[in-house]
């Protein structure tokens, strides 16, 4: 447990009592393996259907050239091939079954329908999460994130639209919203970590323990949240920052996770992995969840939340590469997870597996 909890564990044990046993089985700790990479591609995106069909977008070097194409893969296991596109650079992707799979680009957006892509035009802003969730397609639009360096005044934006029919709304939500799992949300309210929940018909506020203002200026945020189907547990991740008056670095801060059930949530935080404005969290499938963040050092790594305990490890890499995550997805009801990405000079693209 990083600084920020220090001299106030009695205030946060106070405020949160103890929720239902999680499931007795966790997955372990680590597990993950490199299962494709490529050193013409930049992987962005990554949906797995229920019947395990894992789509991947990108972009691919043409030829000999300095130019790039964009591409679409889909395989599983350990093999993957090419497919047709909708003929434009996939930038989000999601899926509610095999033949209802979405795809996200700058200005147009497709579904396919187990035989080919249905186009149309996006009119909105920039899709920076999309999730299918049941009956509901869900897009997080023109998100912003706080700023490596730290900003004065920064203030958290959002847009979140809902697909009814084949008309986009603008949905109200009483946070700023920053990530989706089921019925739940991520994000923050003036400066604080928040969560919402899904009536059906409108977004609610769920009550968390508040955070103990160990620092003047302090600011928080939860950036994704993961929801175990079987247990009811809620796992979020998430950041605290607070003005500490480092001109290359003015802001510091750490990772925050959240972990609990509707009325009995607990906060802790990590240290070493500093502010990760870009962390996603997935269930494990197994009563925990995984979250993923930038290494200061290069590449990726990970928290395992468990039943009782947080382990942290990091991704393997092929040679002489740090290839960081761009995106995490998990075959519903099955716990085996997929991540994709590249190296920070956009090519090397790496694909991960984690099987139960």
């Amino acid at each position: 447990m990083g600084m920020l909890f220090r001299g106030t564990a009695a205030a946060v044990a106070f405020l949160v009592t103890a929720g239902p046993a999680a499931a007795d089985a966790v997955a372990p700790a680590g597990g993950w393996s490199v299962v494709h990479d490529d050193h013409r591609d930049s992987y962005d995106a990554v949906t797995v259907t229920p019947g395990g069909a894992v789509w991947v977008a990108g972009t691919r070097r043409s030829g000999g050239s300095t130019g790039t194409e964009s591409l679409l893969l889909k395989g599983g296991r350990s093999t993957f091939k090419r497919v047709t596109g909708p003929g434009f650079r996939v930038k989000r992707l999601t899926s509610a079954s095999d033949t209802r799979v979405w795809a996200f680009g700058a200005s147009r957006y497709a579904r396919w329908d187990g035989k080919r892509w249905q186009v149309k035009r996006w009119p909105y802003g920039r899709v920076d999460r999309a999730n299918s969730i049941g009956k509901n397609l869900w897009v997080i639009e023109n998100s912003n994130t706080f700023p490596s360096a730290g900003k004065a005044g920064w203030k958290a934006r959002s847009t979140l639209r809902r697909l009814v029919g084949s008309v986009w709304h603008k949905v109200p939500t009483p946070i700023v919203v920053k990530g989706l799992d089921a019925a739940w949300a991520a994000g923050s309210v003036r400066g604080r970590a928040a969560l919402a929940h899904w009536t059906g018909k409108v977004w609610r506020t769920v009550p968390i323990p508040a955070i103990p203002s160990a620092h003047a200026g302090q600011i928080s945020e939860l950036t994704d949240v993961a929801l175990d189907g079987e247990t009811g547990r809620v796992m979020a991740v998430g950041w605290v920052a607070w003005p500490c008056g480092g001109a290359k670095h003015p802001f510091c801060g750490e990772t925050l996770l959240l972990s609990g059930y509707l009325n009995h949530f607990t906060f802790e935080v990590h240290d070493e992995a500093g502010i990760q404005p870009h962390a996603q969290a997935e269930p494990d499938g197994r009563g925990g969840a995984w979250i993923v963040y930038d290494a200061k050092g290069g590449g990726s790594r990970f928290l395992h939340i468990g039943v009782d305990s947080v382990e942290p490890g990091a991704f393997p890499a092929p040679p002489k590469q740090k290839p960081s995550v761009r995106d995490l997805a998990i075959q519903p009801e099955s716990g085996s997870l997929w991540a994709v990405g590249a190296a920070p000079s956009g090519r090397d693209g790496v694909i991960w597996a984690k099987r139960p």
